[in-house]
């Protein structure tokens, strides 16, 4: 899959947040995942062994009680209990988030609503949970619209709702580019035939990226201005 058009050329954008627009330095969310864990386990858990970059939090979840041998019939139910704690501890420590604009995001972004493109979320965060940390970054207000993670535990169908989404509320053969830092967003935007520019400003490299073939890889957004 390449490029059929000039990147700032497209209808619409969706954009992954961590590791594509910010960097968190805080572990409010990691800890937020700790509490949650532990109220379900009765002893104290954490993400160890889990891959977190690229997931949904359902699907991390998910993986962490699998990691800690818990079985789905004693978590699964009480699913939206534990997103809506996951979300309120978020919240509770909205002011210990320390978040930092990776560069260009911000010129990126303007450039294209410049251009009046609509810009969109397509993020494996629950929604509460993401829009704290892009509120806490300051560029909340830029986006049109999103996709979270509170209906979907797995990242392909987040991609797949965001696509919808956008034509819905625009037209049908809008034309929609993706941009995340991640092999999950490369293969959700790939499965559901949306090309992809990788950007290694998340903890893949550029080539750990580029193997997995994306539309177009970058080192930052810098490369794209």
């Amino acid at each position: 899959m390449s490029l059929s058009r000039p990147w700032d050329d497209f209808d619409a954008y969706l954009f992954d947040i961590d590791g594509t627009l910010i960097h968190c330095a805080d572990a409010v969310h990691y800890f937020a995942f700790c509490d949650v864990l532990s109220s379900v386990g009765g002893r104290p858990l954490n993400l160890e062994g889990v891959t977190t970059h690229g997931n949904t939090d359902v699907g991390i979840l998910r993986d962490a009680f699998a990691t800690a041998g818990i079985a789905e019939g004693n978590w699964r139910y009480r699913l939206s209990e534990l997103r809506e704690r996951l979300c309120l501890r978020v919240e509770e420590q909205k002011g210990n988030l320390c978040v930092k604009v990776l560069p260009q995001v911000q010129e990126v972004l303007s450039h294209l609503r410049r251009k009046g493109a609509i810009l969109s979320i397509a993020t494996g965060n629950l929604e509460r949970v993401g829009k704290q940390k892009l509120a806490a970054a300051g560029i909340l207000d830029q986006f049109d619209m999103g996709t979270w993670s509170d209906a979907f535990e797995y990242r392909v169908d987040v991609f797949r709702y965001a696509v919808e989404q956008i034509r819905r509320n625009t037209r049908r053969g809008a034309t929609v580019l993706a941009i995340g830092d991640t092999p999950a967003d490369i293969i959700a935007a790939k499965s559901n035939h949306v090309p992809v520019i990788a950007v290694a400003t998340g903890v893949y490299t550029y080539d750990q990226l580029i193997a997995h073939e994306p539309s177009l890889c970058i080192h930052s957004m810098a490369d794209l201005l």
